[in-house]
């Protein structure tokens, strides 16, 4: 899977202002494949200009075209791009310390208690209203100026847009999910999990997401699920398959991959490990009981 933050940050193509890890661009869809896995150790939003595109997560499917707004947790994605138009989006990178950072500024907005996340989905929607449209255009001005703006400017308009969602009652899913970076971090770990075990990720990959050392990693998670990342990620993949292969008609190839597989033989193989019998011939099984 491609790092789109990492991705972005080292290319030359797009238009964009940073500042330190803050990252402001101007995206124009450069995949040749229609469906694409990517990742991103950074949240991001993504405000569309022109064309459509989807966003998979494990659950749900989210299409967007011009004028939506999305946010899109750190971790793991399936995409699916559409060909009719050019898709042009403005994505804004904002990584958990500059998130921490904001509410060790502005303490009213953390709460007492924990909330619990396990509803949400690694993709929200944002309503989008006039403010951040303002918003929006405002950084459309600053990625055409000749004369880049300062970091420190930068940095405030992040900041800009962390209050302005805050303060709405709109958008309280996302400010619940900003908070929680803040908090209990094994907490953290297990919504990281819970929302990306479905992807070809590495355990580097996921100690990453967490802001943990591999080996603090490995500890916290056996210490919280009583069993390894690797075994309890090849089981979760497991039972994923086994939802897409009874519950549609996806080929092999196609399965493998949305259920976090490296490759079909790959798959093939656990699977025959833990029921004795091939993906195909179970689906053919179970259908003809």
């Amino acid at each position: 899977m491609v790092n789109l933050y990492s991705f972005i940050k080292q290319s030359d193509d797009f238009i964009k202002l940073e500042a330190n890890e803050l990252l402001f661009v101007e995206y124009t869809c450069v995949q040749e494949e229609t469906k694409f896995g990517i990742w991103s150790d950074s949240n991001y939003f993504a405000f569309v200009l022109s064309g459509k595109k989807m966003w998979r997560t494990i659950y749900h499917d989210y299409e967007v075209e011009k004028g939506d707004i999305l946010f899109i947790k750190k971790g793991a994605n399936l995409t699916h791009q559409f060909f009719e138009d050019e898709f042009c989006a403005i994505f804004f990178f904002i990584p958990d310390d500059f998130i921490k950072t904001f509410f060790s500024k502005n303490t009213s907005f953390l709460n007492a208690s924990q909330k619990q996340l396990s509803n949400q989905d690694a993709v929200l929607r944002v309503k989008s209203n006039q403010l951040l449209e303002n918003y929006r255009e405002s950084i459309s001005s600053y990625l055409t100026l000749d004369q880049k703006p300062s970091s420190q400017l930068i940095k405030l308009k992040f900041e800009e847009l962390l209050l302005s969602l805050c303060v709405s009652k709109d958008h309280q899913d996302l400010a619940d999910y900003l908070v929680s970076l803040c908090q209990d971090q094994t907490y953290h770990m297990t919504r990281i999990m819970e929302e990306n075990f479905g992807y070809n990720l590495k355990i580097e990959d996921y100690a990453k997401l967490c802001h943990m050392s591999l080996s603090k990693f490995k500890k916290t998670f056996k210490d919280h699920y009583k069993i390894t990342p690797g075994l309890w990620l090849k089981q979760r993949k497991l039972d994923l398959a086994l939802h897409h292969l009874l519950n549609t008609d996806l080929p092999i190839n196609q399965l493998s991959f949305e259920s976090g597989f490296e490759d079909p033989s790959h798959f093939i193989r656990v699977f025959k490990q833990k029921y004795n019998t091939t993906p195909l011939k179970y689906r053919n099984l179970q259908t003809n009981t």
